[in-house]
């Protein structure tokens, strides 16, 4: 069976969906994307996705007509076509302003959705990270933009290096979030979530401060130095496959492990949150 996804209005075999090749997204990377979990046809805080895909698209220009009820039916259909309704899948929704190769009065905007099979990493493996080798700038950094390959870049080397995520600084110098997670920082009875001008507001991390809000958990947002994360303070990472997960190691210097009897129930409120 050939995976189908969404592209302009139509379902089309992913083989052979097409764009123009004046597509903003292609050219420059003008572009938002959301990835969301879905469970037996369920996807998980598409509102809130959508809601932040909507903020980002009203300030850098780029529409998104689409309604949240069409946008559910669509993914629908697709985990149908994909017999996919069963499990665990991961959908992405891309969305650039359409061929700049076209007046601006005739120009219609792109929009792709995909759906497919998600394997979760085991649960049970705490995470190392590759401790802050710089500064990571960018005046779009607050928005999930296509134009990802500064990150990409910074995983693969992380990555090769052994580690599962790279944290990144911000222009100041303070830590804003991994390369495709956020950070959360554990501290006695505190969460600590990074404020930083160059981190994406994640959504998983969101709910996860309102979930320790809920449980009685003091919870800031504020600027966190470098040497924090290995002070002693409990790490995890968040976004919104795989949920919170915690984190054993910081470059060379390990950090205390989030026991599994704290992570399960939270990883567990994170899936149940609507």
């Amino acid at each position: 069976m050939q995976q189908a996804i969404y592209c302009n209005g139509e379902y089309i075999a992913a083989r052979e969906a097409r764009v123009p090749a004046m597509d903003a997204g292609m050219l420059f990377g003008a572009g938002l994307f959301e990835t969301l979990l879905v469970q037996k046809g369920h996807p998980h805080l598409l509102d809130r996705h959508l809601d932040r895909l909507r903020t980002s698209g009203a300030a850098l220009g780029i529409p998104y007509a689409l309604s949240n009820e069409e946008t559910a039916d669509i993914i629908a259909e697709l985990l149908t076509r994909s017999k996919l309704t069963e499990m665990e899948a991961r959908v992405k929704i891309v969305a650039t302003p359409g061929d700049v190769a076209q007046h601006w009065t005739h120009r219609h905007d792109t929009v792709i959705i995909i759906a497919e099979p998600y394997v979760r990493p085991p649960q049970d493996i705490p995470w190392k990270l590759r401790a802050p080798m710089g500064m990571l700038a960018t005046p779009i950094a607050a928005h999930k933009s296509t134009s990802y390959l500064s990150y990409r870049h910074i995983l693969h080397e992380a990555r090769k290096e052994g580690y599962d995520d790279a944290v990144l600084l911000d222009r100041d110098g303070n830590v804003s979030e991994c390369s495709f997670t956020s950070i959360l920082i554990f501290d006695d009875d505190r969460l600590i979530i990074p404020d930083s001008p160059d981190a994406l507001q994640g959504i998983t991390a969101g709910v996860m401060s309102e979930i320790c809000r809920d449980l009685g958990m003091q919870v800031e947002q504020r600027s966190v130095a470098p040497g924090e994360l290995t002070s002693g303070a409990v790490i995890s990472v968040c976004n919104a496959l795989l949920g919170p997960f915690p984190v054993t190691r910081i470059g060379t210097k390990d950090v205390p492990v989030f026991p599994a009897e704290g992570m399960h129930p939270l990883r567990q409120a994170w899936m149940d949150f609507t």
